[in-house]
């Protein structure tokens, strides 16, 4: 048999589908139960139904939009930057920002420390200004209790007289 013999089948197939009917008898109470099955699987929806669903998804991005807005504002409002600039703190917040610049500090050094392996001099340089600033502004402020006078007299030698009109300094 020759390749130009065999009938082509793609005709015969389209052939069969259009002689096929376009409508088909349904039994009773299918129509209902197609309805039904329709429904259920989300194809018809009631109108009440659809602009409820888009009124919680509208409520819902409302909410987060005022929540990330009110979150960040919240966020700004309390960063270090932020209370470093305000002036009008109470002694309680001062005293917090300044425990927590130093933790800020602390935690900066030690992430320094942490992510390198050799000592760069710039960085030495940086964290030595901020602890000679940091002492500084303790002393000028006395805040330090009288800190800076038992450091002295302890790290006096043994026996060496301490003058009681001269205010010890400490140098860092």
């Amino acid at each position: 048999m020759h390749h130009d013999d065999v009938p082509d089948r793609d005709d015969d197939l389209a052939r069969l589908f259009t002689e096929l009917p376009r409508t088909a008898p349904l039994e009773a109470g299918e129509a209902a139960r197609l309805a039904v099955r329709l429904r259920r699987e989300g194809f018809f929806q009631s109108p009440r139904r659809l602009v409820r669903r888009t009124l919680q998804a509208a409520a819902a991005l409302v909410i987060f939009t005022l929540g990330a807005f009110a979150g960040s504002q919240y966020a700004r409002r309390n960063s270090l930057e932020e209370m470093l600039a305000r002036k009008q703190l109470s002694v309680a917040d001062r005293v917090l920002l300044l425990q927590r610049a130093g933790s800020a500090y602390v935690r900066a050094a030690q992430s320094y420390a942490d992510a390198t392996a050799h000592v760069d001099s710039n960085a030495v340089e940086v964290a030595s200004r901020v602890l000679l600033g940091a002492a500084h502004a303790v002393a000028r402020s006395s805040l330090d209790a009288g800190l800076s006078e038992r450091l002295t007299t302890a790290m006096q030698p043994a026996g060496a007289p301490v003058s009681p009109t001269r205010k010890p300094i400490i140098w860092f």
